[in-house]
């Protein structure tokens, strides 16, 4: 198990990398994502696509930010979350460094509870 949970996180911290250098959406994603986002308020109506991915690069760019793996099934998620205009965001990319999601989750204390998020680390510590 212990190796498994370090391919994860050795391949966590490459996706993170690769999202913080190039935020890359699944095909067709990105409008309906932001449209999603605007629909349930998370973001002003006059939003963007860059300014919504300003912010998810605020997030995954934070040093202090935390970082969670998600586990679903054999799947790993690495997670990033951080205040962004005191609101907590999180970000979800594929073990590919390709987006899959971002928003700030309603209750993040509960939401993060849930024992599928395995907390890995801060985000300077776990770049160096």
């Amino acid at each position: 198990m212990k190796e498994r949970q370090a391919a994860y996180l050795e391949r966590s911290i490459k996706a993170i990398i690769r999202c913080q250098n190039h935020i890359q959406w699944k095909p067709e994603k990105a409008i309906p994502h932001l449209a999603k986002r605007i629909r349930l308020g998370h973001l002003p109506e006059n939003s963007t696509i860059i300014q919504y991915q300003e912010l998810i690069h605020q997030v995954i760019t934070d040093s202090k930010a935390k970082v969670y793996i998600y586990l679903y099934g054999s799947t790993a998620y690495p997670t990033i979350t951080s205040i962004i205009e005191e609101k907590l965001w999180l970000v979800m990319i594929g073990i590919d460094g390709i987006l899959e999601t971002a928003f700030p989750p309603e209750d993040p204390d509960n939401y993060l509870s849930n024992p599928n998020f395995v907390f890995i680390g801060i985000l300077e510590e776990l770049l160096k």
